[in-house]
């Protein structure tokens, strides 16, 4: 009968309750000692599905983040673990990553989102690509509105690679829609490889729109200038450096 109530009330761990239950402990003692795993149990549930309905590509951790001061010395670290800790979130203000390619900037706002998550807010991750191209498929469709509201529905937005392709009016039009909705009812974070006076050429050359947007997405927002030497590029130097010591046995150092 226990069994049975604990898994209609989802309590998995309490239907089980035999192999958690201490004879040396009281019946008070065992009880907080079950609802304590429940609680712990939930959370771990709700990371998990949190985690799988951001849309991640990867998994990365802040913790693995080289903070390189040679090779970003424009990136403060402390602001970084400011930021895990969502104040952004619950402020309803954005964040806004620039820097060249390569030099982490998507592994920092998964590594973002994945913080957010685990302090149990709603994450969405979208390749701005990615983005205009579900957009514009909506709105051929006549759902534009919906999936607005859909990819809203959440309390951190991240919007990658925003820059590395150029969009005419209507795509340019499509993002300044999904910013302009977020304006300080939830937060947006958002990667780009520009410097924002570069923007309007790969948004439809509309200076206007393009003012708009960016004046929506930084007020407020905390901006992290990542620019930089690439890690990739740096990795790339590594492993033919390698190769060359490998392939000169006379090679000396």
């Amino acid at each position: 009968m226990i069994e049975s109530l604990a898994r209609q009330l989802k309590l998995p761990l309490l239907a089980g309750f035999e192999q958690h239950i201490s004879k040396e402990d009281d019946f008070t003692g065992n009880l907080l000692h079950l609802l304590q795993l429940e609680v712990l149990d939930k959370e771990r549930r709700g990371i998990e599905r949190r985690t799988k309905t951001a849309g991640f590509p990867y998994i990365r951790v802040l913790d693995a983040f080289e903070f390189a001061t040679k090779h970003l010395p424009k990136l403060n670290r402390d602001q970084v673990y400011q930021l895990a800790e969502c104040r952004y979130i619950t402020e309803k203000r954005n964040v806004i990553a620039v820097g060249n390619s390569g030099t982490g900037k998507t592994f920092l706002a998964i590594a973002l989102g994945l913080e957010a998550i685990r302090r149990g807010f709603t994450v969405h991750f979208r390749k701005v690509s990615d983005l205009v191209n579900q957009m514009t498929e909506a709105q051929n469709e006549g759902r534009l509105s919906r999936y607005i509201k859909s990819l809203n529905n959440c309390q951190l937005l991240i919007c990658d690679e925003l820059g590395y392709l150029h969009y005419d009016l209507q795509g340019a039009s499509l993002l300044f829609q999904v910013f302009a909705a977020r304006d300080e009812v939830a937060s947006t974070l958002v990667t780009s490889n520009l410097e924002f006076s570069k923007w309007p050429a790969f948004l439809g050359n509309d200076q206007t729109m393009c003012t708009a947007l960016v004046d929506r997405l930084i007020h407020r927002a905390e901006i992290l200038n990542m620019n930089g030497q690439s890690f990739r590029l740096r990795g790339a130097r590594g492993d033919a450096g390698a190769a060359d010591k490998r392939g000169d046995p006379d090679r000396i150092e």
